[in-house]
């Protein structure tokens, strides 16, 4: 009997627009968890963020943290694995240097995860996005650039409306060894740009976590343009009815929307 892993985003996915998982998709997801279906989430938030927004759901695999960036346990709420930057964060050091985006960087001081953020850099988005994480304890407001690339460093996230973003966007997307995701905010009108290390996608964690669970089969779940990776090394790929045109491009079908519990109810006839 084939073993199948079964993957699904969070954000305009999983969740629904006010941010919430619904009690319905919960009760649904528990019950399959229970009977042993494989499934677990892949997401661009942190492993603090996802696991409050998933704590009702005893989710027992490996998760996909920051675009693939991470593997963690939920259970001992700690990291499996990290991909860091090599020789190209010097690169990224070069194509940052100067701009007034804000942002962080995610990096790891011995154990700890922090995010590192330059004070001098700051706009409406981003505002939001401190006053949103406000008693998030990670984030450290630092007086220079050079602060920001103490540690070892995993990711980077910077906002800004669509047209400040996309030259920087231009110019980090020729670095060698990075990944680049360029995408509007679910919630605003700001767009994010995030670099991660070239061997972390959603697609290589979920290979990771296929591999680790012993599935011979993936079924993944999206709607955004950080899931076209996993979209495309899965067996069967299943976009919501309210993702982007380019994944329903490529997507094996369609089903109900993200604030309609599209992927529990579909897993509930299904898995």
């Amino acid at each position: 009997m084939t073993k199948t892993l079964y993957v699904t985003d969070l954000d305009g996915t999983l969740m629904r627009d006010d941010k919430s998982i619904s009690k319905e998709s919960t009760d649904i997801l528990n019950r399959l968890l229970n009977r042993g279906v494989n499934l677990t989430y892949a997401t661009a938030r942190s492993l603090s963020s996802a696991s409050k927004i998933t704590q009702n759901i005893s989710f027992h695999l490996p998760v996909i943290i920051r675009n693939g960036t991470i593997l963690a346990n939920l259970q001992t709420n700690s990291e499996i694995e990290i991909s860091m930057f090599g020789q190209e964060l010097q690169q990224i050091r070069q194509a940052l240097a100067g701009t007034a985006i804000p942002g962080f960087a995610t990096a790891y001081l011995g154990s700890d995860e922090v995010k590192l953020c330059f004070a001098g850099r700051m706009n409406e988005g981003f505002q939001d996005y401190l006053q949103n994480h406000s008693t998030d304890q990670r984030i450290h407001m630092m007086d220079s650039e050079d602060q920001l690339y103490e540690g070892k460093t995993c990711y980077f996230t910077l906002i800004a409306p669509k047209d400040e973003l996309q030259p920087l966007y231009e110019r980090v997307k020729q670095i060698d060894g990075i990944n680049c995701i360029f995408q509007q905010d679910k919630y605003r009108s700001e767009y994010w740009l995030e670099l991660c290390p070239g061997n972390a996608t959603k697609a290589a964690a979920i290979q990771r976590v296929k591999q680790l669970c012993g599935c011979q089969k993936v079924i993944v779940f999206g709607d955004s343009a950080n899931d076209i990776s996993m979209f495309r090394v899965a067996d069967e790929a299943y976009a919501m009815e309210n993702a982007i045109d380019g994944l329903k491009q490529i997507a094996t079908g369609i089903i109900g929307n993200n604030n309609a519990d599209g992927v529990a109810k579909w897993l509930e006839v299904h898995a």
